[in-house]
């Protein structure tokens, strides 16, 4: 069994919601926002700008690859309706296109914590809010999830893409964190290289960012590797200012390491008595 040639991860685009948590991260408050909150997480919509965004994928989309969604041979989308709906959009003008709805692609969990404003979460929640902040990987939201088991969900879904999907391109639209969680797998980091990243323009993913993974060399379609060895990155909906151009980067997964090596990552964190 041997991975897809490619795959190419899609952030959906910005949702109602996304409007009221950009205006309480600068403490403001949006109009609509008792009203979209009285709405679950799932089902939340794009907003008229999310449209908007995807349309214009839709075209970037064509632009990058030559016969646009006729290049990817399968078609994955989280169950959330902002990811549906961007779906929907990208696929609009391909009537053969199929979407498989996988629930292992949702949103991550975000439990009690996720329920309330940033301002009430840092009073309700204060030792949440600072333990998420020192360590965002492993901590886990109350009643929600942690980057760590959305990685966990990714990876449980990693097999059967991998066996139904050997040697093709596919695609898929998700969300932020589950497409970040992805990275962190495919990429075979450490809990480290996740610091590093988290605020990283790379893999920060605005609405309708997207991540591609390659095996097959872009320069040299003759050189196939076993597992993915190229990435790039685009801003589908502003192709114009993707990360690093939007160009191909070669990578190396599956590091190992030396006891000195070991002792190198351990040095890093003095005894405190």
């Amino acid at each position: 069994m041997s991975r897809p040639y490619r795959l190419l991860m899609i952030r959906h685009g910005q949702s109602e919601s996304n409007i009221v948590q950009s205006a309480q991260k600068v403490n403001s408050q949006f109009e609509y926002e008792e009203l979209i909150n009285s709405r679950v997480d799932w089902k939340q919509r794009l907003s008229d700008k999310g449209r908007s965004q995807a349309e214009i994928a839709r075209a970037n989309l064509s632009r990058i690859y030559p016969n646009g969604l006729d290049y990817f041979n399968s078609f994955y989308v989280s169950p959330f309706i902002r990811a549906r709906e961007t779906a929907s959009i990208l696929s609009a003008h391909n009537f053969n296109i199929r979407w498989n709805i996988e629930d292992r692609l949702s949103e991550r969990i975000w439990g009690i914590y996720g329920t309330v404003s940033r301002q009430e979460q840092r009073s309700h929640f204060p030792l949440t809010s600072r333990l998420a902040n020192d360590d965002p990987w492993y901590i886990r939201y109350d009643g929600g999830e942690s980057l760590f088991d959305v990685y966990n969900r990714f990876k449980n879904f990693e097999g059967k893409l991998w066996r139904e999907n050997s040697s093709q391109n596919v695609l898929l639209v998700a969300h932020k964190q589950l497409i970040q969680a992805a990275c962190y797998e495919l990429e075979k980091m450490s809990p480290e290289e996740w610091d590093d990243i988290w605020n990283n323009e790379v893999y920060n993913f605005t609405n309708l960012g997207a991540v591609e993974y390659s095996r097959v060399n872009p320069h040299d379609g003759n050189d196939v590797r076993d597992r993915f060895a190229w990435r790039r990155v685009f801003s589908l909906a502003d192709i114009d200012n993707s990360p690093l151009d939007g160009e191909w980067v070669e990578f190396t997964a599956g590091k190992t390491f030396s006891s000195q090596d070991l002792q190198n990552q351990i040095d890093e964190y003095p005894p405190l008595i």
